[in-house]
Protein backbone atom coordinates (compact mmCIF):
# COMPACT_ATOMS: atom_id res chain seq x y z
CA UNK A 1 0.00 0.00 0.00
CA UNK A 2 1.60 3.52 -0.90
CA UNK A 3 1.91 5.45 2.27
CA UNK A 4 0.21 8.91 2.52
CA UNK A 5 2.22 11.90 2.72
CA UNK A 6 1.68 13.39 6.30
CA UNK A 7 0.21 16.92 5.45
CA UNK A 8 1.06 20.40 7.78
CA UNK A 9 -1.44 21.85 9.66
CA UNK A 10 -1.37 24.82 7.11
CA UNK A 11 -1.87 22.25 4.05
CA UNK A 12 -4.45 20.57 5.10
CA UNK A 13 -6.09 23.67 5.46
CA UNK A 14 -5.43 24.81 2.04
CA UNK A 15 -6.64 21.43 0.64
CA UNK A 16 -10.16 21.71 2.28
CA UNK A 17 -11.03 24.91 1.58
CA UNK A 18 -9.73 24.64 -2.23
CA UNK A 19 -12.12 21.34 -2.16
CA UNK A 20 -15.03 22.81 -0.75
CA UNK A 21 -15.09 26.62 -1.70
CA UNK A 22 -18.19 26.76 -2.71
CA UNK A 23 -19.22 30.23 -2.54
CA UNK A 24 -17.72 31.93 -5.96
CA UNK A 25 -17.97 35.34 -4.40
CA UNK A 26 -14.81 36.15 -5.17
CA UNK A 27 -14.89 33.99 -4.22
CA UNK A 28 -11.18 35.59 -3.84
CA UNK A 29 -10.27 39.43 -3.31
CA UNK A 30 -12.13 41.14 -5.57
CA UNK A 31 -13.45 44.93 -5.87
CA UNK A 32 -12.05 47.79 -3.87
CA UNK A 33 -15.60 49.45 -2.29
CA UNK A 34 -14.84 52.82 -0.91
CA UNK A 35 -15.90 52.62 2.84
CA UNK A 36 -17.39 49.04 2.78
CA UNK A 37 -15.33 46.06 2.90
CA UNK A 38 -15.73 42.33 3.03
CA UNK A 39 -13.24 39.42 2.06
CA UNK A 40 -13.79 36.17 1.18
CA UNK A 41 -10.57 34.25 2.44
CA UNK A 42 -9.08 31.75 0.83
CA UNK A 43 -6.47 29.17 2.39
CA UNK A 44 -4.38 29.58 -1.09
CA UNK A 45 -4.26 33.13 -0.94
CA UNK A 46 -2.86 33.34 2.45
CA UNK A 47 -0.58 30.80 1.60
CA UNK A 48 0.30 33.61 -1.53
CA UNK A 49 0.36 36.65 0.97
CA UNK A 50 3.11 34.79 3.34
CA UNK A 51 5.46 34.19 -0.10
CA UNK A 52 4.81 37.51 -0.33
CA UNK A 53 5.72 38.86 2.49
CA UNK A 54 8.61 36.60 2.70
CA UNK A 55 10.31 37.48 -0.28
CA UNK A 56 9.99 41.29 0.93
CA UNK A 57 12.14 40.13 4.31
CA UNK A 58 8.69 40.20 6.64
CA UNK A 59 8.13 36.84 7.00
CA UNK A 60 7.39 37.45 10.64
CA UNK A 61 4.50 39.96 10.87
CA UNK A 62 3.76 41.66 13.99
CA UNK A 63 0.69 42.51 16.35
CA UNK A 64 -1.83 45.53 15.08
CA UNK A 65 -0.03 48.93 15.91
CA UNK A 66 -3.51 49.97 17.35
CA UNK A 67 -3.37 47.33 19.88
CA UNK A 68 -5.77 44.56 19.03
CA UNK A 69 -5.50 41.21 20.05
CA UNK A 70 -7.06 39.01 17.46
CA UNK A 71 -9.21 37.35 20.10
CA UNK A 72 -11.30 34.61 18.31
CA UNK A 73 -14.91 34.88 19.75
CA UNK A 74 -18.17 32.37 19.58
CA UNK A 75 -21.16 34.25 18.73
CA UNK A 76 -20.79 37.30 20.34
CA UNK A 77 -22.37 39.42 17.91
CA UNK A 78 -25.59 39.07 17.13
CA UNK A 79 -25.73 41.37 13.94
CA UNK A 80 -23.42 39.58 12.68
CA UNK A 81 -25.16 35.76 13.03
CA UNK A 82 -27.99 37.39 11.75
CA UNK A 83 -26.34 38.18 8.30
CA UNK A 84 -24.54 35.26 8.09
CA UNK A 85 -27.80 32.75 9.13
CA UNK A 86 -30.17 34.74 6.47
CA UNK A 87 -27.28 34.73 3.64
CA UNK A 88 -26.19 30.92 4.22
CA UNK A 89 -29.87 30.06 4.04
CA UNK A 90 -30.32 32.34 0.46
CA UNK A 91 -27.11 30.58 -0.81
CA UNK A 92 -28.96 27.12 0.14
CA UNK A 93 -32.17 27.74 -2.00
CA UNK A 94 -30.35 30.37 -4.13
CA UNK A 95 -32.17 33.82 -2.97
CA UNK A 96 -30.76 36.10 -5.79
CA UNK A 97 -32.32 38.76 -3.84
CA UNK A 98 -30.90 38.38 -0.82
CA UNK A 99 -27.63 37.38 -1.77
CA UNK A 100 -27.10 40.98 -3.91
CA UNK A 101 -28.47 42.49 -0.60
CA UNK A 102 -25.42 41.43 1.51
CA UNK A 103 -22.60 40.58 -1.27
CA UNK A 104 -21.67 43.65 -2.85
CA UNK A 105 -20.71 43.91 -6.75
CA UNK A 106 -21.81 40.53 -7.01
CA UNK A 107 -21.95 39.92 -11.17
CA UNK A 108 -24.11 37.48 -13.26
CA UNK A 109 -21.72 34.96 -13.31
CA UNK A 110 -21.11 34.37 -9.68
CA UNK A 111 -24.87 34.67 -9.55
CA UNK A 112 -25.21 31.91 -11.85
CA UNK A 113 -22.92 29.54 -10.14
CA UNK A 114 -24.25 29.74 -6.82
CA UNK A 115 -27.76 28.93 -8.41
CA UNK A 116 -26.47 25.56 -10.33
CA UNK A 117 -24.98 24.56 -6.84
CA UNK A 118 -27.98 25.45 -5.00
CA UNK A 119 -29.19 22.47 -7.20
CA UNK A 120 -27.61 20.14 -5.31
CA UNK A 121 -27.17 21.47 -1.64
CA UNK A 122 -30.24 21.08 0.82
CA UNK A 123 -29.14 23.63 3.60
CA UNK A 124 -26.83 24.95 5.79
CA UNK A 125 -27.03 23.37 9.56
CA UNK A 126 -25.58 24.59 12.95
CA UNK A 127 -23.81 27.92 11.93
CA UNK A 128 -21.63 29.10 14.35
CA UNK A 129 -19.51 32.61 13.80
CA UNK A 130 -16.37 33.55 15.21
CA UNK A 131 -15.28 36.96 14.86
CA UNK A 132 -11.56 38.64 15.49
CA UNK A 133 -11.92 42.85 15.54
CA UNK A 134 -10.73 44.21 12.60
CA UNK A 135 -9.46 48.04 12.19
CA UNK A 136 -12.26 49.40 11.21
CA UNK A 137 -14.93 50.66 12.77
CA UNK A 138 -17.78 47.80 13.10
CA UNK A 139 -15.93 45.35 11.38
CA UNK A 140 -14.75 42.01 12.12
CA UNK A 141 -13.20 39.12 10.51
CA UNK A 142 -15.58 36.31 10.70
CA UNK A 143 -15.09 32.20 10.32
CA UNK A 144 -18.21 30.88 9.60
CA UNK A 145 -18.89 27.02 10.55
CA UNK A 146 -21.38 25.07 9.54
CA UNK A 147 -22.98 21.84 8.40
CA UNK A 148 -23.68 21.26 4.97
CA UNK A 149 -26.32 19.15 3.65
CA UNK A 150 -25.88 17.96 0.07
CA UNK A 151 -29.57 16.11 -1.25
CA UNK A 152 -29.51 12.59 -1.44
CA UNK A 153 -27.06 12.12 0.80
CA UNK A 154 -27.03 11.98 5.10
CA UNK A 155 -24.04 13.15 5.92
CA UNK A 156 -23.52 16.73 6.87
CA UNK A 157 -20.09 17.66 6.24
CA UNK A 158 -18.27 20.14 8.19
CA UNK A 159 -17.07 23.42 6.91
CA UNK A 160 -15.40 26.96 7.35
CA UNK A 161 -15.18 30.05 5.64
CA UNK A 162 -13.20 33.69 6.38
CA UNK A 163 -15.29 36.51 5.74
CA UNK A 164 -14.60 40.21 6.28
CA UNK A 165 -17.75 42.17 7.48
CA UNK A 166 -17.78 45.85 7.53
CA UNK A 167 -20.85 48.15 7.81
CA UNK A 168 -21.23 50.43 4.56
CA UNK A 169 -21.54 54.30 4.84
CA UNK A 170 -25.54 53.88 5.88
CA UNK A 171 -24.15 51.51 8.34
CA UNK A 172 -26.13 48.56 6.62
CA UNK A 173 -23.76 45.40 7.27
CA UNK A 174 -22.40 44.02 4.27
CA UNK A 175 -20.26 41.08 2.62
CA UNK A 176 -18.39 42.49 -0.40
CA UNK A 177 -15.09 41.91 -2.16
CA UNK A 178 -11.85 43.88 -1.39
CA UNK A 179 -8.50 44.17 -3.18
CA UNK A 180 -6.77 46.00 -0.07
CA UNK A 181 -2.86 44.95 0.83
CA UNK A 182 -3.60 46.55 4.59
CA UNK A 183 -6.38 44.33 5.16
CA UNK A 184 -4.72 41.68 3.68
CA UNK A 185 -2.12 41.60 5.65
CA UNK A 186 -3.86 42.41 8.92
CA UNK A 187 -6.08 39.29 8.01
CA UNK A 188 -2.92 37.22 7.87
CA UNK A 189 -2.07 38.18 11.16
CA UNK A 190 -5.49 37.60 12.46
CA UNK A 191 -5.39 34.41 10.69
CA UNK A 192 -2.22 33.00 11.73
CA UNK A 193 -3.52 32.93 15.39
CA UNK A 194 -3.50 29.67 17.10
CA UNK A 195 -6.75 29.05 17.67
CA UNK A 196 -7.82 30.15 14.24
CA UNK A 197 -5.87 27.44 12.61
CA UNK A 198 -7.26 24.86 15.09
CA UNK A 199 -10.78 25.81 14.21
CA UNK A 200 -9.64 25.30 10.38
CA UNK A 201 -7.47 22.41 11.02
CA UNK A 202 -10.28 20.68 12.91
CA UNK A 203 -12.92 21.20 10.68
CA UNK A 204 -10.95 20.01 7.78
CA UNK A 205 -9.82 16.90 9.56
CA UNK A 206 -13.80 15.66 10.79
CA UNK A 207 -14.77 16.68 7.12
CA UNK A 208 -11.74 14.07 5.89
CA UNK A 209 -13.16 11.32 8.36
CA UNK A 210 -16.87 11.67 7.01
CA UNK A 211 -15.62 11.15 3.43
CA UNK A 212 -13.21 8.41 4.76
CA UNK A 213 -16.50 6.90 5.52
CA UNK A 214 -18.65 7.02 3.00
CA UNK A 215 -17.36 6.12 -0.16
CA UNK A 216 -20.30 7.57 -2.42
CA UNK A 217 -20.38 11.03 -0.71
CA UNK A 218 -16.59 10.93 -1.33
CA UNK A 219 -16.42 10.54 -4.93
CA UNK A 220 -19.84 13.04 -5.06
CA UNK A 221 -17.18 15.70 -3.83
CA UNK A 222 -14.67 15.31 -5.33
CA UNK A 223 -16.22 15.82 -8.82
CA UNK A 224 -18.46 18.46 -7.36
CA UNK A 225 -16.68 21.24 -8.64
CA UNK A 226 -15.97 20.00 -12.60
CA UNK A 227 -19.16 18.90 -12.56
CA UNK A 228 -20.99 22.22 -11.97
CA UNK A 229 -18.92 24.00 -14.57
CA UNK A 230 -20.32 21.08 -17.23
CA UNK A 231 -23.12 21.81 -16.17
CA UNK A 232 -23.10 25.70 -16.71
CA UNK A 233 -21.25 25.04 -19.77
CA UNK A 234 -24.35 23.22 -21.05
CA UNK A 235 -26.36 26.08 -19.73
CA UNK A 236 -24.58 28.24 -21.89
CA UNK A 237 -24.82 26.34 -24.60
CA UNK A 238 -28.54 25.94 -24.66
CA UNK A 239 -28.88 29.49 -24.27
CA UNK A 240 -26.67 30.72 -27.25
CA UNK A 241 -28.97 27.84 -29.38
CA UNK A 242 -32.48 28.64 -28.64
CA UNK A 243 -30.68 32.67 -29.35
CA UNK A 244 -33.06 33.80 -32.63
CA UNK A 245 -31.16 36.48 -34.73
CA UNK A 246 -33.78 39.22 -35.47
CA UNK A 247 -35.76 39.47 -38.22
CA UNK A 248 -35.40 43.04 -39.02
CA UNK A 249 -32.29 44.46 -40.20
CA UNK A 250 -30.12 45.98 -37.80
CA UNK A 251 -29.97 49.48 -38.19
CA UNK A 252 -26.47 49.64 -36.11
CA UNK A 253 -23.25 49.84 -37.05
CA UNK A 254 -21.27 46.66 -37.16
CA UNK A 255 -18.59 45.44 -34.95
CA UNK A 256 -15.47 46.64 -35.48
CA UNK A 257 -13.38 43.46 -37.30
CA UNK A 258 -11.03 41.64 -35.17
CA UNK A 259 -7.18 42.51 -36.23
CA UNK A 260 -5.35 41.78 -33.19
CA UNK A 261 -5.05 39.77 -30.13
CA UNK A 262 -7.15 40.69 -27.46
CA UNK A 263 -6.04 42.00 -23.67
CA UNK A 264 -7.31 41.65 -20.50
CA UNK A 265 -6.80 42.61 -16.61
CA UNK A 266 -7.43 41.41 -13.64
CA UNK A 267 -10.17 43.30 -11.87
CA UNK A 268 -8.68 41.64 -8.07
CA UNK A 269 -5.72 39.44 -7.07
CA UNK A 270 -6.44 36.44 -9.04
CA UNK A 271 -4.97 32.73 -9.20
CA UNK A 272 -3.52 31.51 -12.29
CA UNK A 273 -4.44 27.79 -12.79
CA UNK A 274 -2.86 25.25 -15.30
CA UNK A 275 -6.00 23.90 -16.31
CA UNK A 276 -9.83 25.52 -15.93
CA UNK A 277 -10.61 24.95 -12.57
CA UNK A 278 -10.91 25.62 -9.23
CA UNK A 279 -8.95 22.13 -8.79
CA UNK A 280 -6.05 22.94 -11.68
CA UNK A 281 -2.42 23.47 -10.15
CA UNK A 282 -1.60 27.42 -9.19
CA UNK A 283 0.98 28.63 -11.37
CA UNK A 284 0.94 32.00 -10.07
CA UNK A 285 -0.87 35.00 -9.19
CA UNK A 286 -1.71 38.28 -11.09
CA UNK A 287 -3.94 41.59 -9.92
CA UNK A 288 -4.87 44.70 -10.94
CA UNK A 289 -2.34 46.34 -13.99
CA UNK A 290 -1.33 43.12 -15.25
CA UNK A 291 -1.97 43.52 -18.72
CA UNK A 292 -2.43 39.11 -20.59
CA UNK A 293 -3.13 38.00 -23.90
CA UNK A 294 -6.73 36.07 -23.95
CA UNK A 295 -6.10 33.35 -26.40
CA UNK A 296 -9.95 32.41 -25.34
CA UNK A 297 -12.73 32.65 -23.39
CA UNK A 298 -14.21 29.43 -22.68
CA UNK A 299 -17.77 28.57 -22.16
CA UNK A 300 -17.57 27.27 -18.72
CA UNK A 301 -16.32 30.18 -17.22
CA UNK A 302 -12.93 30.65 -17.94
CA UNK A 303 -10.40 32.27 -19.98
CA UNK A 304 -7.50 30.62 -21.50
CA UNK A 305 -4.63 33.25 -21.70
CA UNK A 306 -0.55 33.26 -22.25
CA UNK A 307 1.55 33.92 -18.77
CA UNK A 308 4.60 33.53 -18.24
CA UNK A 309 5.85 32.72 -22.24
CA UNK A 310 3.41 29.56 -21.67
CA UNK A 311 -0.59 29.18 -21.07
CA UNK A 312 -2.73 29.65 -17.79
CA UNK A 313 -6.63 29.96 -16.83
CA UNK A 314 -8.23 32.35 -15.12
CA UNK A 315 -11.88 32.78 -13.87
CA UNK A 316 -13.37 35.08 -16.62
CA UNK A 317 -15.30 37.09 -14.09
CA UNK A 318 -12.31 38.57 -12.54
CA UNK A 319 -11.07 39.81 -16.27
CA UNK A 320 -11.82 42.96 -18.05
CA UNK A 321 -11.30 43.91 -21.50
CA UNK A 322 -8.66 46.27 -22.14
CA UNK A 323 -7.98 45.72 -25.90
CA UNK A 324 -10.41 44.80 -27.94
CA UNK A 325 -8.37 43.65 -30.73
CA UNK A 326 -9.76 46.09 -32.88
CA UNK A 327 -7.73 48.78 -33.17
CA UNK A 328 -9.77 51.25 -31.63
CA UNK A 329 -7.34 52.83 -28.96
CA UNK A 330 -3.65 52.60 -30.90
CA UNK A 331 -2.33 55.87 -28.64
CA UNK A 332 -2.09 53.59 -25.59
CA UNK A 333 1.01 52.06 -24.72
CA UNK A 334 2.55 49.91 -22.20
CA UNK A 335 6.41 49.06 -20.06
CA UNK A 336 6.99 45.68 -19.27
CA UNK A 337 8.50 44.61 -15.79
CA UNK A 338 11.95 42.90 -16.37
CA UNK A 339 11.76 41.38 -12.73
CA UNK A 340 9.51 42.17 -9.32
CA UNK A 341 9.26 45.05 -8.79
CA UNK A 342 7.29 47.66 -6.46
CA UNK A 343 4.61 50.71 -8.22
CA UNK A 344 4.71 53.47 -5.68
CA UNK A 345 2.97 56.43 -5.10
CA UNK A 346 5.22 58.80 -5.64
CA UNK A 347 8.79 58.74 -8.11
CA UNK A 348 10.66 58.06 -5.06
CA UNK A 349 11.76 55.24 -2.75
CA UNK A 350 10.00 56.96 -0.07
CA UNK A 351 7.28 56.52 -1.96
CA UNK A 352 4.25 54.41 -0.49
CA UNK A 353 3.85 51.07 -2.29
CA UNK A 354 0.84 50.63 -3.55
CA UNK A 355 1.66 47.20 -5.31
CA UNK A 356 4.85 44.65 -6.25
CA UNK A 357 4.32 43.02 -9.79
CA UNK A 358 6.10 40.00 -11.46
CA UNK A 359 8.69 39.92 -14.53
CA UNK A 360 6.61 40.26 -17.50
CA UNK A 361 3.67 42.22 -16.15
CA UNK A 362 2.21 45.49 -18.68
CA UNK A 363 1.81 48.85 -17.36
CA UNK A 364 0.00 51.40 -19.26
CA UNK A 365 2.75 53.86 -19.68
CA UNK A 366 2.43 57.64 -19.04
CA UNK A 367 5.82 59.40 -19.33
CA UNK A 368 9.12 58.90 -18.29
CA UNK A 369 11.31 61.33 -16.55
CA UNK A 370 14.74 62.66 -15.93
CA UNK A 371 14.58 61.57 -12.25
CA UNK A 372 14.94 57.97 -13.25
CA UNK A 373 11.13 56.95 -12.72
CA UNK A 374 8.79 55.97 -15.08
CA UNK A 375 5.13 57.09 -14.44
CA UNK A 376 2.43 54.40 -15.35
CA UNK A 377 -1.28 53.94 -14.58
CA UNK A 378 -1.82 51.16 -12.30
CA UNK A 379 -5.47 50.02 -11.25
CA UNK A 380 -6.69 53.38 -12.51
CA UNK A 381 -4.45 55.45 -10.65
CA UNK A 382 -1.17 57.92 -11.64
CA UNK A 383 1.98 55.75 -9.87
CA UNK A 384 5.42 55.55 -10.55
CA UNK A 385 7.86 52.70 -11.10
CA UNK A 386 11.68 52.66 -11.23
CA UNK A 387 12.97 53.06 -15.18
CA UNK A 388 15.57 50.71 -14.42
CA UNK A 389 13.17 47.79 -13.72
CA UNK A 390 11.24 48.54 -17.31
CA UNK A 391 11.23 48.15 -20.65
Amino acid sequence: MKKEKKLSVKEHIAAFVDEHFFLTATLVFAIIVAAVALIVFKAADIRDEKLRMTKEGKEEVELSPDGRDYALEKNAHPEVNEVMEEYFGALAVYDGSVIEKYLLNVNQNELAKIEVMSDYIERYDNIVCYTQKAEAEGAYYVHVYYDLKMKGYDAKLPGVYGFYFCPDEAGNPKICKENDVKVMKDFYVAFSKQEVQDLYNSTALSYNEILDGDEKLKAFMQGFDDMVNEEMAVRLAQIKATEQPSEEPSEEPSEPEVTGPVFVEPTTTVNVRASASEKGEIKGQVGPGTKLERVEELLNGWSHVKYNGGDGYIRSDYLKVVDDGTGSDPGTKYVTAKEGVNIREKASTDGKIIAMVEAGTKLEFVEKGSDGWTKVKYNGQTAYVKSEYVE
